[in-house]
C-alpha cells in the first residue's frame, strides 16, 4: 500500500510562495528590461527611415547634408553617427553643452531610456574642430548600444574590423577611422598620477595630442600597429565595463579618409 504523503508544513508553503514569487518578479523584470531594450533598438533603426532624400540645409554652423537634415529637423542636437560593421552600433549622436549628460538617459525623442542615447563629451567640439571627439554609449546587458565595443578586447576582431565609422551631419564631415588603439581603463581618482583618457576631450594642441595618442597605445590592449601625428582627427568611443569599480573600456579611431575639415557652408 502506497503511503500517504505528509501535508506540507506551513513554513514549507510560506516558501514556496516567496520562491514563485521570486520566480515571477524575476521574469517580469527580464522580460520589461528586454522589452524596453528592444523598443530602444527600434526607435533607433526607425530614423534611418526617416526621409533621407531632402534637399541640404544651410545653417549659421555648415551645411546639414540630407542624409541627415530629416532628423536634425526633429532633434537639433544631432551632431554625427557612428557606425561599426558586425556589431548593432549604428546610432546617432548628440551634443548638449549646456546639459553635458542630458542623453544618459534619454532617448532620440527626448523621452525617459535607460539605455539613453550616446553623446559627445561637451569639450569636444566639431566645430572647432578639437583633435580628440569623446563619445559615450552605455554598455547594455541585452548588447545594445555601445556593449559591443568591447569585441574589440580580442584582436582577431580588430584585425577582421581595423576601422569604424563616424560622420559629423555637416558637410565635409563624413569620414572613416582607423582603430589605433583599444583598451580597459577606470575612473580614477583626482589625486592618482595616471594616464586618464577621458581627460582629454579638447586637445588642441601638438602637445596635448602626442601626450594623448601615447597614452592610449601604452595602456591598448594589443599593438595594432597603427599610430596617429598631430593633424590627424580621432574619434574615441567609451563605455563602461565591470572588470573594475568604475571600469570603462574605450577605442581610439583616427580618420584615414581625408583631414577633418569645418564644417562646409
Amino acid at each position: 500500500m502506497a503511503k500517504k504523503k505528509k501535508p506540507m508544513g506551513i513554513g514549507s508553503k510560506i516558501l514556496l510562495m516567496i520562491c514563485l514569487i521570486v520566480f515571477c518578479g524575476s521574469g517580469f523584470y527580464l522580460g520589461s528590461y528586454f522589452y524596453k531594450a528592444w523598443k530602444a533598438q527600434d526607435e533607433f533603426s526607425q530614423l534611418t527611415q526617416i526621409d533621407m532624400d531632402l534637399n541640404d540645409i544651410r545653417t549659421d554652423k555648415g551645411t546639414i547634408i540630407g542624409k541627415y537634415a530629416g532628423m536634425w529637423k526633429e532633434n537639433s542636437d544631432i551632431i554625427g553617427w557612428v557606425k561599426m560593421e558586425d556589431t548593432k552600433i549604428d546610432y546617432p549622436v548628440m551634443q548638449t553643452k549646456e546639459d553635458p549628460e542630458f542623453y544618459l538617459h534619454r532617448s532620440f525623442k527626448k523621452e525617459y531610456s535607460d539605455s539613453g542615447t550616446p553623446f559627445m563629451d561637451a569639450d569636444s567640439d566639431i566645430f572647432i574642430p578639437t583633435s580628440n571627439w569623446l563619445i559615450y554609449g552605455h554598455h547594455m546587458k541585452s548588447g545594445i548600444m555601445f556593449h559591443d565595443i568591447v569585441k574589440y578586447e580580442q584582436q582577431d576582431f580588430y584585425q577582421k574590423h581595423p576601422t569604424f565609422k563616424f560622420d559629423t551631419i555637416y558637410k565635409g564631415g563624413q569620414g572613416t577611422y582607423q582603430i589605433i588603439a583599444a583598451g580597459y581603463s577606470k575612473i580614477y581618482n583626482e589625486d592618482e598620477n595616471v594616464f586618464k583618457y577621458y581627460q582629454y576631450a579638447d586637445i588642441d594642441s601638438k602637445e596635448r595630442f602626442d601626450e594623448y595618442v601615447a597614452g592610449v597605445k601604452s595602456i591598448s590592449v594589443y599593438e595594432t600597429g597603427e599610430t596617429a601625428e598631430y593633424g590627424d582627427q580621432l574619434v574615441t568611443l567609451s563605455t563602461c565595463t565591470y572588470q573594475t569599480e568604475d571600469g570603462r573600456f574605450f577605442v581610439v579611431g583616427k580618420r584615414i579618409d581625408a583631414k577633418q575639415k569645418k564644417p562646409e557652408f
